[in-house]
């Protein structure tokens, strides 16, 4: 029994620490903290002004690709969702993009049921629409681009030889550094609050949770 169970594990794991590559399709539920993006905050110039939204909670899809060993799996995704924003009482739509780098590192390697711990880089851009104003006052869209780390646990279960479903819980700390509007990208830290103000000091803080479900198939 032991020996058949020993098998089957071969079967499900590269038997070689040189890994099998997989594609994998990602749905996630994502929920934005309101750090920065509150719903309140506005930032601007004499040539520009940004609308900071407060962003609500949304599923979205990703496609992925990796790596998987005997200790984890290292993987580089693509994620998008649309999101329902608002700025007090102004409403709109967004539109979040991520790039996600990955680490799945296995915790527990005795069970075909696999703990993984999650560590990883994000690269995020957040497009809203009707989020910003030039000089004039005509209204356009923003976008946000930034920078991030990810940490979390989860769930490998191998339903195959070479298919693997995962489940992810993950905190995403986004740090928004730059802002395109109606004039030229700037430095979320070149902006001044409420236009007239302090200059604004920080990037724009924006803690994400996220749940992430994937399916992948190995090449």
């Amino acid at each position: 029994m032991e020996i058949q169970a020993r098998e089957a594990e071969e079967e499900i794991l590269p038997a070689v620490e040189g890994g099998a590559f997989f594609f994998e399709v990602t749905t996630q539920f994502l929920s934005f903290s309101p750090r920065d993006l509150d719903g309140h905050l506005v930032l601007g110039n004499a040539e520009q002004v940004f609308y900071i939204p407060r962003v609500k909670s949304s599923l979205g899809f990703g496609i992925g690709f990796g790596r998987r060993f005997r200790s984890g799996l290292w993987s580089i995704s693509y994620l998008a969702s649309g999101h329902d924003v608002s700025f007090q009482d102004r409403k709109s739509t967004a539109v979040s993009h991520v790039i996600q780098l990955n680490s799945r590192t296995f915790l527990l390697k005795t069970s075909p049921l696999k703990i993984f711990a999650h560590f990883g880089l994000n690269f995020p851009w957040l497009k809203v629409y009707d989020n910003a104003a030039d000089k004039q006052g005509l209204v356009c869209d923003a976008t946000y681009l930034g920078v991030g780390v990810n940490v979390g646990t989860g769930l490998l279960v191998p339903i195959s030889s070479r298919m693997l479903f995962s489940g992810s819980l993950i905190y995403r700390y986004i740090a928004y550094l730059y802002a395109k509007g109606p004039g030229r990208g700037i430095d979320v830290t070149d902006l001044f609050e409420d236009r007239n103000g302090p200059r604004h000091p920080l990037f724009l803080r924006s803690p994400v949770f996220a749940l992430e479900l994937s399916l992948a198939y190995t090449l």
